[in-house]
């Protein structure tokens, strides 16, 4: 038996109209799928591509100038890989390595508002190699691109700071809404700007100034999101390093332009300059008169459409998307221009780089071998030189990173050459612990080791060994020197000390590329003058990605050496070659604990002066005030005067005079004067003991 139903008291509600049920029925399916609304905008099915194309069709402009895509077949590929759906888009990365002026930056901005829109809500997060470049990028392409897709336009809210909420707006230049979506405009050199937000889509532009550390630290913000994509595109620079590290990680694809006569397929930058011919009887564009050059088959056909052809991927099976695009793609250069940029030309690498889009490297700019090696270690196997674990009187140089430091000891050999005896990778929490070990254990006489990332540990383990351990604070260029010590006299009034570098007084200032290029000559004179014991004696348990390895430790430090760049680039704002130290693909820690060894080798040997308290350096440029610097050097006499008044002060018995290790003597040194062979330095019969004096009586 049913139940009765009571007349309701409250009128019929009138059936809603059709399109406000739509618009409800829209509503709860995107509130149930845990979208916003502007999924509207963007149907589900439309493509990264067709929603381009509307957008040319409605007015997109770029740089003010209407959008287009229809001259470009062979780019229409690459807009099909932005993904259509989240799941498309989950953990997958797509690297764009690229030439110069080929609209990728577009592409990129496109991506960003299309994947905010239709993914909404998601933070997306553009990153950029520094500050300024990001807020450029901001302003000056994100913004009159905005500016011309009204449907996104219209969506930009801000902070309303005086009635709380939001407003309509564009934002700042480094976070800006749209609609449910955040856009962040970053960069990947600061510390904290790639680590704080979470995000749902990483965006990298111009990959090639950025340090992979970086990006593997800035990749950790999509940890949590259910999006996970991430688009780089950058124009290549050097071989296994920024985009080209990715790159060869990918597909690498590659376009292959057909031959319309022969039918034969392959990208035209690989037989470059080969694929581009003179023709004699062929019109130019430009000045109407026959003659002109065009691009050719490897079987020396023409070829007037490049971007005619197919898509290859090398490594199919690859996680990663990853595509090579030149120059010869783009319908707005032709084969004239870029052969006359080639004959032009000064600079192969920037014409490889920004034309090609592929990587280069001269091997002149890689100073060091593995064949310079390994004659560095058959000298020293002739001296039968041996790895040694404990020594005195040596020489230290730290490379530091976070809880990881890379340390070289040398000592020096009887015909004043360096002989290496220890390397060693210390893994830890702290460790400058194992430093003060190895100080001990080989006597080190002078260490130098570098300020960041861990200035305190630096500054700590330099206080314990006040004097013998120096902290190297900048590797900026010196001009006239190529290290400029902490301790020393400033010989300008305009230079005197502040209190904080009073209190950091053993520290060097070093010039990165004069430095480098000296510690390599070493290794690749034709007699080398730093020698190695034999590389497969050492071994150590190392750690790689997480895993330990037990290996031999010196060839790590030859890999390292060939992954160093010394280069003179050309500054485009200036017109000025500039040196520079460069990273090949990996960060060559030992390439730098060499370095420091050096620094360190020369406080004693070399470059470095030891200063008296009031006498002139030994050695030291002064300025003259009536015209150039003029080379003056305090009186031998005289310093030797002023060490035997302070030793004449120490109340110890023992001098070096009764040491074991003291020779005396030498070439231009007066009576009384010599070397210790325990520490490496000059001394005098009259210096006071130190803790490796040794009687003669014992």
């Amino acid at each position: 038996m049913g139940r009765s139903h009571k007349p309701s008291d409250q009128p019929p509600i009138p059936p809603l109209p059709q399109s406000s049920m739509l618009a409800e029925a829209l509503a709860a399916a995107t509130s149930k799928l845990g979208l916003s609304q502007d999924l509207r905008l963007i149907p589900p099915e439309m493509t990264f591509r067709q929603w381009c194309e509307k957008l040319a069709a409605e007015g997109l402009k770029i740089d003010g100038k209407p959008f287009r895509r229809d001259n470009r077949p062979a780019l229409a590929w690459v807009y099909d890989q932005i993904p259509t759906t989240i799941e498309d888009c989950f953990n997958h990365t797509l690297v764009l390595m690229k030439c110069s002026q080929v609209g990728f930056t577009v592409l990129e901005m496109l991506a960003a508002i299309y994947m905010g829109l239709k993914f909404s809500p998601a933070t997306i997060g553009t990153f950029l190699p520094d500050q300024a470049l990001a807020q450029l990028t901001s302003s000056e392409r994100f913004m009159p691109i905005l500016r011309t897709v009204p449907e996104a336009y219209n969506l930009m809210t801000e902070e309303d700071p005086r009635a709380g909420g939001r407003k309509p707006g564009e934002g700042n230049v480094r976070t800006r809404r749209i609609g449910e979506s955040l856009y962040l405009f970053a960069w990947t050199s600061g510390r904290v700007t790639t680590e704080s937000v979470p995000m749902d889509v990483l965006v990298f532009d111009e990959v090639q100034e950025m340090a992979l550390a970086d990006m593997e630290k800035t990749r950790e913000r999509l940890s949590a999101s259910s999006i996970r994509y991430n688009l780089m595109g950058s124009t290549a620079n050097w071989p296994d390093a920024d985009i080209h590290h990715w790159f060869k990680q990918g597909t690498q694809h590659e376009f292959l332009t057909r031959c319309p006569t022969c039918g034969a397929e392959k990208s035209l930058d690989e037989y470059f300059p080969n694929c581009i011919r003179f023709d004699e009887e062929a019109i130019d564009s430009l000045t109407g008169v026959p003659g002109t050059y065009r691009y050719v088959c490897e079987n020396g056909h023409w070829i007037d459409e490049p971007q005619l052809g197919r898509w290859e991927a090398k490594n199919p099976i690859a996680r990663i998307k990853s595509l090579h695009f030149p120059q010869m793609l783009s319908p707005t250069i032709t084969a004239s221009e870029i052969m006359e940029k080639y004959l032009a030309s000064t600079d192969k690498k920037n014409f490889y780089n920004r034309v090609l889009g592929r990587p280069f490297l001269d091997p002149s700019m890689i100073p060091v071998t593995l064949e310079h090696m390994r004659a560095c270690v058959n000298a020293g196997k002739a001296l039968g030189l041996r790895w040694k674990t404990y020594a005195r009187g040596c020489f230290m140089g730290i490379d530091q990173m976070g809880n990881f430091n890379v340390v070289m000891i040398k000592e020096r050999l009887e015909d004043g050459r360096q002989a290496v005896v220890h390397l060693e990778e210390i893994y830890g929490s702290d460790p400058f612990a194992r430093c003060d070990e190895l100080m001990e254990a080989y006597g080190v006489a002078v260490a130098c080791v570098e300020i960041n990332p861990n200035y305190n540990d630096a500054k700590k383990f330099a206080t314990r060994w006040s004097g013998r351990v120096f902290i190297c604070n900048s590797f900026g260029s010196l001009p006239d020197e190529m290290l400029r010590w902490g301790d020393a006299p400033k010989l300008d009034v305009s230079e005197r000390r502040t209190d904080e570098e009073a209190r950091d007084r053993y520290t060097v200032r070093v010039d990165q590329y004069k430095c480098m290029q000296t510690s390599f000559a070493r290794f690749t004179t034709p007699i080398p003058t730093c020698l190695w014991p034999d590389d497969q004696e050492l071994f150590q348990d190392v750690i790689e990605k997480g895993l330990t390895q037990r290996v031999a430790v010196a060839p790590r430090a030859f890999y390292h050496f060939t992954k160093t760049a010394l280069v003179a680039e050309k500054d485009e704002e200036t017109n000025q070659f500039k040196r520079s130290v460069r990273k090949v693909g990996i960060d060559p820690h030992w390439s730098y604990a060499n370095q420091l060894c050096d620094v360190a080798w020369a406080r004693a040997h070399g470059t470095a002066s030891f200063f008296i308290p009031g006498s002139t350096p030994v050695g030291r440029s002064i300025p003259d005030r009536r015209g150039p610097s003029v080379l003056e050097a305090a009186p031998t006499r005289e310093i030797f005067a002023l060490v035997e008044t302070c030793n004449e002060q120490s109340t110890s018995p023992n001098r070096c005079g009764t040491c074991a290790n003291f020779e005396e003597g030498g070439a231009g040194r007066p009576k009384g004067c010599g070397f210790c062979v325990e520490r490496n330095l000059v001394v005098t019969a009259r210096d006071p003991e130190c803790e490796l004096f040794l009687s003669l009586e014992d």
